[in-house]
This record gives C-alpha cells, sequence and structure tokens, in this order.
C-alpha cells in the first residue's frame, strides 16, 4: 500500500518537471530568426536617422512601423496572450498620435491604458483586482479634471501613469525574482525598466519644449528617449506571462 502511494507520488513529480521542461522558453526558442535581426536593423536605422535627420518623415515611419512589427511578433509568437497584444495594440496607436501632435493628451491616454492592461496582465490573478481598483481610479480623477478642470490634464495623467509603470517594474521583479532563470521574466524587467529611462528622457523634453529646462537639453533628450524606448517595446512584446509560443514551423 505504502509502496503504491510512492510511486504515484513520484510519478507526479516527474510528469510536473516535464510538463514544465515542456513549457520553459529558452533565449534560443525565443529569439529565433529573423527576428533578432529585423529589431538589430530598425533599431540602428532609428540611431543613425536620429543623429543625421532627427526630423525627418523617414524616422517617424521607421519608428512606427518598429512599434508595429512589435506586435505583429507578438501576435506571431504568443498568439493566445490578448492582453499582451492589447497593450502592444495601445502603445502603437498612442505612438501613432504622438507622431502627429507630441504632447496631445489623447496619446498619453492610450500610453496610460497600455500599462494598466500590462499590469493586469503582469499581475498573479489572486492580486488582479488591485490593477482594477486602480484603473478605476485612474479613470474618475481624469474623467473630474475633465469636468473641474482642477489642474491640467497632462499632468493628472502623468502622475497615474508614473505610479502604474514603478508598479510594472516592481510586478516584474517579483516574477524574475521567482524565476530567474526564465527569459520573458528577465525581458519584462529589463523591459520596463528601459521603458521607464525613456520616459524620464520624455519628461527632460516637455520640460525643455516648455522652458522649464534649458532648449539645450531638447534635441539629447528626444534621441536617448527612443534609444531606451525601442530595446524596451522589443522586449516588453516578449513578457507574456501565461501564454504558450506556438511552436516553430506550425
Amino acid at each position: 500500500m505504502h509502496g503504491s502511494h510512492f510511486s504515484r507520488k513520484v510519478y507526479a513529480i516527474i510528469k510536473h518537471i516535464m510538463k514544465h521542461r515542456e513549457n520553459t522558453i529558452s533565449w534560443q526558442k525565443l529569439l529565433s530568426s529573423p527576428w533578432p535581426a529585423v529589431w538589430a536593423w530598425i533599431f540602428l536605422a532609428i540611431i543613425i536617422l536620429g543623429i543625421f535627420m532627427p526630423g525627418s518623415t523617414l524616422i517617424t515611419i521607421i519608428k512606427l512601423s518598429g512599434i508595429l512589427l512589435c506586435l505583429i511578433y507578438a501576435c506571431q509568437k504568443f498568439p493566445n496572450d490578448h492582453l499582451l497584444q492589447l497593450a502592444l495594440l495601445c502603445t502603437f496607436v498612442a505612438d501613432t498620435i504622438l507622431a502627429i501632435n507630441n504632447i496631445a493628451d489623447g496619446g498619453l491616454l492610450f500610453f496610460l491604458a497600455a500599462q494598466l492592461i500590462h499590469l493586469f496582465r503582469l499581475e498573479p490573478q489572486a492580486r488582479r483586482p488591485i490593477a482594477i481598483i486602480f484603473a478605476i481610479i485612474a479613470v474618475i480623477a481624469i474623467a473630474s479634471d475633465l469636468i473641474f478642470q482642477f489642474a491640467p490634464l497632462i499632468y493628472v495623467i502623468c502622475a497615474f501613469y508614473l505610479q502604474v509603470i514603478l508598479m510594472n517594474i516592481i510586478v516584474s521583479w517579483r516574477w524574475y525574482r521567482h524565476h530567474p532563470k526564465e527569459p520573458l521574466s528577465l525581458c519584462a524587467l529589463v523591459g520596463f525598466s528601459l521603458f521607464l529611462a525613456c520616459d524620464i528622457c520624455v519628461g527632460i523634453s516637455y520640460l525643455s519644449l516648455t522652458g522649464t529646462f534649458s532648449t539645450f537639453l531638447y534635441m539629447p533628450a528626444n534621441f536617448f528617449a527612443w534609444f531606451f524606448y525601442y530595446p524596451s517595446q522589443i522586449l516588453v512584446s516578449n513578457s507574456s506571462r501565461y501564454a504558450k509560443m506556438v511552436p516553430k514551423g506550425r
């Protein structure tokens, strides 16, 4: 009797280990061709054109195309992770709006929506109500500001945005701490950290535009914003927490 019970326990443990190995995603499997080469060429183009042709239409098209490709990549690699895809779609819409008007409130709202979706998908099931409550508070505060105009809307949006991206970094760190050998957890942690670095540069750029900071900082801040931003999007698009990848060849 005891021997039979022990055998069942051993079988269950082996089955769990084998299932975990099947679901573990290696760097080689994650970064399958041709995507690393595509990302590298786009990033190189953004850097070169950012130095020599920073205000050109060409660099804007390349930037938006690069963000769209991150969405396409996620749809192909993680077809079941609809929250990741929705967050990346909101990011692409935000970038498109800000490419037309770089201080448009609508673009910032889509960025906030993207971060809230990321928070919801990254949080474990038991902690997801926190993300929902935070989103409800943000909606109420933004709607109240639109009605009563107690502060510039951009400041209200940015205040919530800063909080949620810091929350995403914390959640990603918890994920990485518990699964340090999981490439997706490292992608999330580094990706959102680079996202924050980009946002700091965007803040410097905006304050330079308004005259709070020296106008000398405007161009360098814009350059380094995309220096951090595009790699962050590549990594975030590889941060699917729950979906399985489609095996190569299917």
